[in-house]
Parts: C-alpha cells; structure tokens; sequence
C-alpha cells in the first residue's frame, strides 16, 4: 500500500508542469492593452517566441498556449521555432499580425509537425522494457 501512495504521489508531480498555459509580459507599461495567443496544434517543447526582434519566450518547458500580454498597437511580425528531439521536421513560423491596440485579444494558430519515427521507437522500447521488467518481478 505505501508503494502504491508513493507512485501515485510521483505520478502527480510529473502532471503538475505538463501541458500549462504560460502567460508572459510584451512590456512592463500598462499603456498598451492588446494581447496575442499562441496557440499550437499540440503542446510542444523547445520554443523560442520573437516578436519584432525581441525574444518573448525561451525556455524548454512544455507549452499549450503562450499568452503576451501588453502588446503595443501596429504591424508585428511573430516568430515561433522548436527544434524538440520527436518532431519529424523543425517548427519554424513567421506570421505578420497587426494590432489596433483596443484591449483586443489575437489569436495564432500554429500547425505543429507530426512526431518522428524515433519517437515511436523511443516509447515503443519503453513500454516492452516496462512490460518485461514487470514480468521478470512479478512472476
């Protein structure tokens, strides 16, 4: 019964950081009101987010969505690229958005690439590892 409470314990610290929302600061200035949503298609890893030059975001944890708020009003140019292990083929986007700056809220699709061949092989030996593992101590 403790194995049990300490595996359920481990299961749910690992789903805390997975798959979040993460939300981040165009500027400190609360002058601009509009927002852009990044959304991608699956939640990926590895992203790096520029708006205009300046780097957003960079950071290897998984993301849902990516909220920047105060963005200020005019033409931008946004850049999203993640290079993860398990992506058949590198995410790279360049979108041209345009703000009017009334509190609006954009939202941005991103269609992420399917997973590589190596990552079904990763998870595949992972499970047969597992199985077998699980057989050679129980039986």
């Amino acid at each position: 019964m403790k194995l049990f409470k300490q595996l359920i314990l481990l299961s749910s610290i690992f789903c805390i950081g997975c798959n979040t929302n993460r939300i981040v600061q165009f500027q400190a200035g609360k002058d601009s009101t509009s927002n852009i949503k990044i959304k991608p298609s699956r939640p990926i890893e590895n992203v790096v987010v520029v708006i205009d030059g300046n780097m957003i975001w960079e950071k290897s944890r998984t993301v849902k969505s990516l909220t920047i708020e105060n963005v200020p009003k005019g033409d931008h140019t946004i850049e999203i690229v993640s290079g993860s292990w398990y992506l058949k083929d590198k995410l790279e986007v360049s979108k041209p958005i345009k703000l009017e700056g009334k509190g609006e809220t954009k939202v941005e699709l991103v269609s992420v690439p399917p997973v590589s061949t190596g990552y079904w092989i990763y998870v595949s030996a992972l499970l047969i590892a597992t199985w077998v593992s699980h057989y050679t101590f129980w039986y």
